[in-house]
Order: C-alpha cells, then sequence, then structure tokens
C-alpha cells in the first residue's frame, strides 16, 4: 500500500482509538493515530514522573505485536504547533519504517506529513526557522533534501500481484 493511504488511514483512524487506546491530537485540535503495517500503532501519555520520558517529547519502542509510542504530554503541548505536529509524524514514521534512526525517522515524517498535506512551504519555513533556533540547521537541511529525493521506483515484492512487464 502507498505512503498516502497509510496517511489517509491514519487521519481516519481516530475511530479506531478506543477506550483503551489515544489517539494523538494535532495542533488543529484533530485526533489521528500512527498506522504501520496496516495496524493503528498503541499510543499513550507517560506519567508525569516516568523517568523514561522524563527528557523527551515522544519515544517509539517495539512490542510483542508491533510498536508503541510513548509521549510526554508537557514537553509536547510547550512546542510551537508545528513543531508539534512534525513530532507525531516523526515518531510515526519510528515504527511505520521502522527505524532507529533520528534523521531516518525526520526524512520519513516529512514525507509522511507532505503526503498528509500537513507541510507546504510555509509550515516547512516555520520547522526550519525552529530547529535554527536550536542551532540544528544543517539537521533540519539534511531532512528537506532527504524528503526531497524521488522515490525509487518499487520493486514487486515475492507472492504480490504485481508482476514486472514482458
Amino acid at each position: 500500500m502507498h505512503v498516502r493511504h497509510f496517511i489517509r488511514l491514519a487521519l481516519l483512524a481516530a475511530s479506531l482509538a478506543s477506550a483503551s487506546g489515544f489517539a494523538f491530537t494535532m495542533a488543529d485540535g484533530k485526533s489521528v493515530s500512527c498506522i504501520a503495517k496496516g495496524v493503528a500503532v498503541r499510543e499513550y501519555e507517560s506519567s508525569a514522573g516516568d523517568p523514561v520520558m522524563r527528557d523527551r517529547v515522544g519515544m517509539t519502542f517495539p512490542e510483542s505485536n508491533g510498536y508503541v509510542i510513548a509521549w510526554n504530554a508537557a514537553r509536547l503541548a510547550a512546542l510551537p504547533p508545528v513543531v508539534h505536529d512534525f513530532i507525531f509524524f516523526h515518531e510515526c514514521a519510528h515504527a511505520r519504517i521502522p527505524t532507529t534512526d533520528e534523521p531516518a525517522a525526520n526524512c520519513g515524517g516529512l514525507k509522511d506529513m507532505r503526503e498528509a498535506g500537513r507541510a507546504n512551504l510555509e509550515v516547512e519555513a516555520k520547522l526550519a526557522a525552529y530547529f535554527a533556533s536550536l542551532g540544528s540547521s544543517s539537521y533540519w537541511d539534511n531532512t528537506v533534501r532527504c524528503a526531497n529525493r524521488p522515490l525509487a521506483p518499487a520493486s514487486p515484492l515475492p507472492g504480490s500481484a504485481v508482476k514486472p512487464p514482458g
């Protein structure tokens, strides 16, 4: 399934968030869920005293049936709205790709944010300014450079319905 379909599912997946689940709330108030391999990634808000999350905004880690994302609500709420939203896509990319590499999660997150219609020149300029204010201009420049690379043609997976021409 194409990334665009995953993002559409993620944006429509608020209904999948049951009472036992947690749906991420974007800065505009819309609830979304991270979808990886066709399944909603479990998310939860960490407790205020959680030593693992004390210095983090979010963290994605594997669990038995996929991935889980933990959120530090206080730190998340303190971020500018565009950064708040980008962090969702960044953490979701850790599960969706999957990767433990931060630049790869930034790249995948920005691509997904664009596909979801939540990034444009204005949003990306605000993200660039935020990272520049942290002294991380090159970090963000590398993210944009990666996200701007054209997609490599996908090869059919073994057993897939897609067959090579000829």
